[in-house]
């Protein structure tokens, strides 16, 4: 887990350097796997195939009960979503890297896409003028409590997400300084926990949103 806050520009847009590192290393484990699971595909898996379908199916499963049946189209990016911050969460673990999910620029980038989602079941359970007009009920003196519910959601999956990763790296960064054997082992061990913890949250509370757009 880095201390440095070197940055670097692209296109005219500052980033830090450390989390586009730990971002591109998440995505080439990702492309990586894929590429594993998929090239010799079998009627019958075994050994990865197997695993990444039976994940797969599960994860699908959930999916199916959590949402109506019109919104079970978010599953790939729901469980994309999933696997991503997991990993994200996960790599702040590893020596020199830091979690990019410990950076609120990309939690916020991570919930609009749920905040994107939210919009098009919205829209697709109701048609765009049913999804306005679910902005003003009972009556139009809702409309700011309705607006603000909306954009609080993905504002607060962002900052949840944040918060306890970047609070969970500091934590082990501040032991690894005070006690160097030993203690900040046993509390990597617990990041990981809760770094497992933090990305079924957001997975759940994606789908939550999604239904709660649909049927309402």
């Amino acid at each position: 887990m880095p201390e440095s806050v070197e940055k670097i520009v692209v296109l005219g847009v500052s980033l830090h350097k450390d989390v586009v590192i730990s971002s591109l290393a998440v995505s080439a484990v990702l492309i990586v796997l894929s590429i594993l699971a998929t090239r010799n595909l079998k009627e019958k898996p075994s050994g990865l195939q197997n695993a990444v379908e039976y994940f797969y199916e599960t994860m699908v499963g959930i999916v199916e009960s959590s949402v109506p049946e019109g919104a079970r189209g978010c599953a790939p990016v729901a469980i994309t979503l999933f696997v991503f911050i997991l990993l994200c969460n996960l790599i702040g673990v590893v020596p020199w890297l830091k979690s990019p999910t410990g950076n609120v620029n990309v939690t916020f980038g991570l919930a609009s896409v749920v905040f994107g989602m939210m919009i098009y079941y919205g829209i697709k359970a109701k048609g765009l003028k049913g999804y306005l007009k679910s902005f003003v009920r009972p009556n139009v003196l809702f409309l700011p409590i309705n607006l603000i519910e909306t954009f609080t959601k993905p504002i607060t999956l962002a900052f949840r997400l944040f918060g306890n990763i970047f609070a969970g790296e500091l934590l082990v960064l501040i032991l690894v300084k005070l006690i160097p054997i030993g203690v900040p082992t046993a509390f990597s061990l617990f990041h990981v926990f809760i770094a497992a913890i933090q990305a079924y949250l957001f997975f759940m509370l994606t789908l939550a949103y999604v239904a709660s757009a649909y049927e309402e």
